[in-house]
């Protein structure tokens, strides 16, 4: 008798995981897609938020540094990060190294990605803006990374060579280009840690072991 009740708490246990998962599953994706449905209209305002950010930041560069965003005419997602010389011409303009980011896939498809993931969570509401707010503050901090380091490789390039690196620290900063802003599923990662760590608490793990160990015993 005790055994036929306790198969029954498990399988009443695991359909509850069930309709939880689905549940998380369809919100993830009614989010995820609302967000990327809406770019074109938050396109161009975070377009303006990014490169304002990017030159109140980093528009010097020590006494002959020069850093500038500008808009790409053909793709209006695409952001040229140009680094120049301010005392070196070259025809009829200074020294300069650049590289495009997009702002659409690099950025935004990222924040909307963690967005949906907290907004699918079974959270209170207070504790869902907590994550929100704190969520898009820890992934424009890895924004920000990004813009350092692409101006760094920019700076240190060749062309340029404000920033004299040894050839270590200068494979060091071009393999995280590569990494952190090339490559495109390292913000993802970045992204579900950042979730984890602003969604749940010491006392949710601790829940969600004592869910799984009463699971566990038949």
């Amino acid at each position: 008798m005790d055994g036929e009740k306790s198969n029954a708490r498990t399988n009443f246990s695991g359909l509850i995981s069930v309709k939880a998962t689905i549940k998380f599953f369809c919100l993830f994706v009614l989010v995820y897609g609302l967000m990327m449905v809406a770019w074109p209209a938050i396109g161009a305002i975070y377009s303006k938020f990014y490169r304002a950010t990017g030159e109140f930041l980093f528009g010097s560069f020590g006494s002959r540094g020069i850093v500038r965003f500008y808009q790409s005419e053909k793709n209006r997602d695409d952001i040229y990060i140009v680094a120049f010389d301010k005392n070196r011409t070259q025809g009829n303009g200074k020294v300069n190294e650049s590289q495009s980011h997009n702002i659409h896939y690099g950025d935004y498809m990222h924040i909307s990605f963690l967005t949906a993931l907290i907004m699918a969570v079974s959270l209170p509401l207070k504790r869902r803006i907590f994550a929100l707010v704190w969520g898009w503050i820890f992934m424009h901090i890895f924004i920000i990374f990004k813009m350092v380091i692409i101006i760094l490789c920019l700076f240190s390039g060749k062309r340029l060579s404000l920033l004299v690196l040894s050839p270590f620290w200068r494979d060091v900063v071009v393999t995280t280009n590569q990494v952190a802003v090339r490559d495109l599923t390292t913000s993802f990662v970045i992204a579900f840690f950042v979730w984890v760590l602003v969604s749940f608490r010491r006392e949710d793990w601790q829940r969600i072991t004592a869910m799984q160990g009463r699971g566990g015993k038949k």
